[in-house]
């Protein structure tokens, strides 16, 4: 897969709106990416769902659907969506714009610095076209997983929940990965093993830890973000 010859061009100096951000500049985007032909025999449907902070700054549902290499853009999530995203809007809008957290930020950064090409870009955070191996491993798993990192100091933690299959979004979650940002930014960084966090307690796994090994098993084997 390519990238528009000149991606940063699409992506906003400034914070949008999610509604002129997933209506607007993703189409953007995905109009000019060259699909290979696995790519394109991709169907998936993606839900989003982000949860406004203000009048001025309000979330929405969208429903991204990829059919024979083609984007369309549904303003609502349908309930026979694939996977759906969970995030409030102050988070989406921390990993675009203010490179929080860092692992985020860096699939964000890659894509839009024009080398991020492959399944590992992202700008929602989520791949334009995952990769058609990981979709089907993803199809056969059901639950909710929420990654949570701590920002400490009063402030709110950074939350993504990731909804797999489809039906209404259950709440609370069924698995939730959690660790503080220094620690988040260290493993980012490789200067912390993830095995090492979770023996001493900087990573911590709660509830059902079988969704988290299948989910970790599928990135590892189909070049999903980790």
């Amino acid at each position: 897969m390519s990238v528009p010859t000149d991606p940063a061009s699409a992506f906003p100096a400034e914070p949008v709106a999610p509604r002129v951000f997933i209506e607007d500049v993703i189409p953007a985007l995905f109009v000019d990416l060259e699909l290979s032909p696995a790519e394109r025999a991709v169907e998936l449907r993606l839900g989003v769902v982000l949860s406004g902070a203000d009048a001025n700054d309000s979330g929405g549902e969208w429903t991204l659907h990829f059919i024979d290499g083609e984007l369309g853009i549904e303003p609502t999530r349908r309930p026979d969506c694939d996977i759906t995203l969970v995030q409030r809007v102050a988070d989406w809008r921390s990993a675009l714009w203010s490179g929080r957290p860092a692992f985020v930020a860096d699939a964000v950064q890659a894509l839009f610095a024009g080398n991020g090409a492959g399944p590992a870009a992202s700008a929602l955070p989520f791949t334009l076209v995952p990769d058609p191996r990981a979709l089907e491993a993803l199809r056969a798993l059901r639950g909710h997983l929420e990654i949570r990192v701590e920002a400490g100091s009063g402030a709110d933690d950074w939350r993504l929940g990731i909804i797999l299959g489809a039906g209404p979004i259950p709440a609370p979650p069924d698995a939730t990965i959690q660790l503080g940002a220094a620690q988040a930014d260290a493993i980012h960084r490789g200067e912390l093993h993830p095995l090492e966090a979770l023996m001493t307690g900087a990573l911590r796994l709660e509830g059902d830890l079988g969704l988290v090994l299948q989910i970790q098993a599928i990135a590892m084997t189909a070049s999903l973000p980790r």
